[in-house]
């Protein structure tokens, strides 16, 4: 039982947005340490999923249908509890999905005044479970062992004489019977029709969960990416970086042809190989210590990745150091270091490190003699702090300075940084663009929701990048998201350009030609209000070019240049930049927790795990929180463009109408610029609402 009931909380954790998918599965496996869980709660929670999600097709039942007959609209869960319903097994038998040695039990024996009742609940219960202990919704609870009961070829993963089994084999005839009739109504054939597809590659990686020969191994593969904030399943391709740490792509080369691989010049080649030979490899064409490898791979197989040379990165995971750090790789290929002022040492800062592949890329980027570079990492939250320092141990990365604080709390001006040069910002996200995340099988928010989730990512994301701005030596800042949005990606780019402060401090998009060149996908041109260049300049990736769904923009300082013109953006995004300051405003004058949210509930480009530390909240406990506290205060004042030390107070705020006059209070500025935009979005009149509300689609 403890499995389903472990499974359960998954499904639980799902329902209160917690988490994704695989991450979720992969912080309950770790809690029990057992070889192969974390693949086995993977695949016993999707399949779960692809009965219960909402209906995506004609193949789900349709809200008319339920009205008619009486039942719930709610369509969250549409056949698993419709089964529960139609059986009436939930009303029948309220206290068979409910634990018997539960917290919630030994609180329920203790509240009904029998002391024979609690003593005998207390020593049925064994140690690990006297203590209150996080369990199960009885609905979720019934999910998973209703799933097993119809669906598993095994059945339930309980001894026969087990007496919730018996109970709920009781129950098995009507559901099937049930079952059948599901079946006929939606005119499907087999169980498959009722739930919803997976895509053909991810199906046929959890198909080969626990099977044969293989299944230590792909256990093993599971629990080692998932650790590592890495994606299962990828697709075709596995990418795998060559840690110039601890080994060369010469060696690389020579050792993977020395054991039996063959090379290929082109990924296409070798994809088409991969289907008659096994070993086949090729060089990635735009990041040079890269290497393809057929997604069928087994890394445990593979010695080089054991011990640390070869490390899993996907390829828009490797884009943004290389973009960052390029540059630099070429002048000291050219010995022009020294000529073009740059000098040995140069000074990484990553934002958000965790879980380290960045990191260690960018440490090995400029861990070159003629470089002798050095990186500050820096990670907010103790957990994930952890993560990083094993993958810098493992990607032996000496040069790296992990630090655990939040980014924005250092001070630009700090004299501790004053030789950062080179920035890697990648901020939470909304995680759109990783398609393993399988969060297609979670019941989507309201459409209101997610957009202002996505807003409030954005304007922390808008906070961070000013934030990184600002350092006195920056000279090149690498901004990057695993998100597919617009409104994390080239409108957080817009919205840095079009702050004047900016623009006069000499920051502006480095060119296409500085930025992976020959990679086709480019920003967005309407998103950039019809710049075609400033489009240019920025990198897309999707899934259908063997990576997961990314966004990559550099900022590059040129202190001698005239500074450049704000970007042309349309009349609706103006009006957009206006709303996001008033309600700035009204979150300073407020203490609005809007943007810290923002920072908890999104991912990183390499973020799918949710951490045991942050997953079940005993690790970390009010220190964590005042943390966060202090991020939102600093994420709001960045966004305003202030910091603690000129930050007036409230009863000394300058004048509204410069006068001289009455001094005016937050509150009453913020309520000025709200009448203001009220104006002028009354001025736009209503083409530009129904525009938005378009290109928002």
């Amino acid at each position: 039982m403890d499995f389903y009931h472990r499974a359960a909380l998954i499904l639980d954790s799902l329902d209160q947005k917690k988490g994704s998918v695989k991450g979720l599965c992969m912080a309950e496996a770790k809690k029990g340490k057992k070889v192969g869980e974390g693949a086995r709660f993977l695949k016993v929670v999707v399949e779960v999923l692809k009965c219960e999600s909402p209906g995506r097709s004609s193949a789900f039942i349709d809200i008319r249908h339920r009205a008619d007959n009486g039942m719930p609209l709610d369509v969250d869960r549409p056949h698993i509890q419709h089964l529960l319903t139609a059986t009436k097994l939930l009303a029948s038998e309220p206290t068979l999905f409910v634990p018997p040695t539960s917290a919630a039990a030994l609180n329920t024996a203790v509240k009904s005044g029998s002391a024979a009742s609690a003593n005998k609940a207390l020593k049925a219960a064994p140690k690990w479970q006297k203590q209150p202990k996080k369990t199960p919704t009885p609905e979720n609870l019934a999910n998973v062992m209703v799933h097993d009961l119809l669906f598993a070829k095994r059945g339930l993963s309980l001894p026969k004489e087990h007496k919730v089994r018996k109970k709920l084999e009781k129950y098995k005839p009507a559901l099937d019977k049930e079952n059948e009739r599901e079946k006929r109504r939606r005119k499907v054939a087999t169980n498959e029709g009722l739930q919803i597809a997976l895509p053909e590659k991810v199906a046929s990686s959890l198909e080969g969960i626990g099977k044969g020969k293989k299944r230590e191994h792909d256990a093993d593969r599971f629990a080692e990416e998932g650790a590592s904030g890495l994606e299962f399943m990828p697709g075709e391709i596995r990418w795998l970086r060559v840690n110039t740490l601890r080994w060369s792509v010469e060696a690389a080369v020579e050792w993977f042809e020395k054991v039996g691989w063959e090379m290929f010049e082109e990924v296409d080649e070798m994809l088409a190989a991969s289907q008659s030979k096994p070993k086949v490899f090729a060089l990635d064409a735009h990041i040079e210590p890269l290497l393809a490898l057929p997604a069928s791979v087994s890394l445990p197989t593979i010695s080089a990745y054991q011990d640390g040379r070869l490390l899993a990165q996907d390829k828009a995971s490797c884009m943004p150091a290389w973009v960052l750090l390029s540059p630099v790789l070429a002048d000291a290929e050219e010995g022009l270091l020294e000529e073009k002022g740059k000098g040995k040492g140069v000074r990484v800062l990553d934002a958000t490190a965790a879980p380290g592949n960045k990191t260690t890329m960018a440490a090995a980027l400029v861990a070159d003699d003629r470089i002798s570079g050095k990186v500050v990492a820096c990670e907010r939250d103790q957990g994930r702090f952890k993560v990083l320092k094993d993958m810098l141990k493992r990607a032996d990365a000496k040069n790296v300075q992990p630090m655990n604080v939040d980014f924005l709390s250092l001070k630009p001006d700090d004299p501790k940084l004053k030789n950062v040069t080179h920035l890697l910002v990648d901020p939470s996200c909304s995680g759109s663009g990783i398609p393993s995340r399988l969060d297609h099988l979670i019941p989507s928010s309201p459409e209101h929701e997610h957009l202002t989730r996505i807003r409030a990512l954005s304007n922390f994301q808008l906070a961070i990048v000013s934030h990184a701005l600002r350092f006195a030596g920056a000279q090149r800042v690498v901004y990057s998201t695993c998100s597919v949005w617009e409104q994390e990606d080239e409108n957080v780019v817009m919205r840095v350009l079009a702050k004047k402060e900016m623009r006069e401090m000499g920051w502006r998009l480095a060119k296409r030609e500085e930025v992976l060149p020959t990679w086709e996908r480019r920003g967005r041109v309407e998103a950039c209000g019809g710049d075609a260049e400033l489009a240019d300049s920025m990198v897309r990736c999707l899934p259908e070019d063997g990576t997961n769904g990314f966004f990559v923009a550099c900022f590059v300082k040129d202190t001698d240049a005239t500074p450049i013109e704000a970007p042309n953006m349309p009349e609706r995004r103006k009006i957009e930049a206006e709303e996001v300051q008033v309600d700035e405003v009204e979150m300073s004058a407020n203490g609005a927790e809007e943007l810290a949210e923002a920072a908890a509930t999104g991912v990183t480009a390499e973020q799918d795990v949710v951490l045991p530390a942050v997953a079940n909240g005993k690790k970390g406990g009010k220190k964590a929180k005042s943390t966060v506290t202090q991020a939102t205060r600093n994420a709001k004042e960045e966004v305003l463009g202030k910091s603690d030390a000129v930050a007036a107070p409230k009863e000394k705020a300058p004048a509204a109408d410069g006068k001289g006059g009455k001094k005016l209070t937050k509150k009453q500025l913020y309520l000025l610029k709200k009448e203001e935009l009220k104006r002028k979005k009354a001025e736009a009149g209503g083409g530009a609402a129904a525009e938005s509300e378009a290109d928002d689609e």
